[in-house]
This record gives structure tokens, C-alpha cells and sequence, in this order.
């Protein structure tokens, strides 16, 4: 574990940013996924507006618990 934090430490500023923009854009994936699991045939635009209520839910729970997102 500690061989890992030394090499993020390494990172350049930018290569952090992007890494965690894949992360952010995996997560959103998996999300847009488990809705289609629930709503197959959902139209795209009803599939934004689910994920866009979820990330809001998911911000006011972490704001709840004193984290932010």
C-alpha cells in the first residue's frame, strides 16, 4: 500500500485530474447502467434526468455526513 500513495505521490498534477475524471466517468457509468437494469428501454434523455437526480441524492448525503462532493 505504501509503494502505491509513493507512486501517486509522483504524479503530476494533471495525470491526478485525469485519473480521477476516468474514476468519475466509471462511476457515472456503472450508475446509467443499474438504471437501464431497472428501466430497460428508458429514452435517453429520462436516463440523464435519473442520473443527474442520483448524483444530487448521492451530494446531499454526503453533505449530510459533513463530506463534500
Amino acid at each position: 500500500m505504501d509503494k502505491d500513495w509513493a507512486r501517486l505521490r509522483r504524479l503530476k498534477p494533471e495525470e491526478k485530474v485525469g485519473m480521477a475524471i476516468d474514476m468519475t466517468d466509471a462511476c457515472v457509468g456503472i450508475c446509467a447502467e443499474g438504471i437501464r437494469a431497472q428501466c430497460p428501454g428508458i429514452a435517453h434523455e429520462e436516463l440523464l434526468e435519473r442520473l443527474r437526480e442520483r448524483i444530487e441524492y448521492a451530494k446531499g448525503r454526503s453533505q449530510r455526513r459533513g463530506r463534500t462532493v
